[in-house]
């Protein structure tokens, strides 16, 4: 069965400033253009939610197809609630759920963020982390996440079908791709 809620939690703390959340901005356009291309994470529900110091649900929990994102208008600065951005999360949705965060360090309120990853492990969540500076962060989220990714090679269809399973569409109107051309079988007749 496949699970029906997935919250995308954006970094906007001081590190995303300018280039940061420009990039940001378009892993998360890529991410529900995949979603809504595969034929099971199609009937989702997602929620967009920033964070730095404070928490902030940009586009509240509705259907995939109808998530319409074109930049996140943040003011980066402060730091990185992380923690408070997964309790946010947990509060409103204690059952099953797919997270993905999207960063370039790692979360300021560490005994939160810890309390909050306990939770989440309990309830079998899922957590994706696309890090912008996997190098230096990534081993962050290397016990807590399913998937971690840096920016610069994510494969979306190739994450959401290993997450949701289903088949890539090939348009809105919800047609698949087939995954082998028909075959030709000839008969003859004599």
């Amino acid at each position: 069965m496949t699970k029906s809620k997935i919250f995308i939690l954006v970094d906007c703390s001081g590190s995303m400033s300018g280039e940061p959340i420009q990039q940001a901005t378009i892993l998360v356009n890529e991410l529900v253009k995949s979603l809504c291309n595969n034929s099971n994470s199609c009937k989702a529900k997602a929620s967009i939610i920033t964070y730095n110091m404070e928490v902030k649900e940009d586009v509240v929990m509705s259907p995939v197809t109808s998530v319409k994102t074109a930049s996140i208008n943040e003011e980066c600065s402060g730091p990185k609630n992380l923690g408070k951005a997964i309790k946010y999360v947990n509060d409103s949705s204690p059952e099953s759920k797919f997270i993905f965060i999207i960063t370039k360090g790692k979360p300021s309120d560490v005994q939160l963020y810890n309390e909050q990853i306990k939770f989440c492990k309990k309830n079998s969540d899922n957590i994706i982390v696309l890090h912008g500076n996997i190098d230096k962060y990534g081993d962050t989220f290397n016990e807590s996440a399913k998937i971690v990714s840096p920016w610069d090679s994510v494969n979306f269809p190739d994450i959401i079908k290993s997450l949701f399973g289903g088949k890539e569409k090939t348009s809105s109107d919800g047609r698949d791709i087939l995954q082998e051309p028909p075959k030709v079988i000839e008969i003859q007749i004599e």
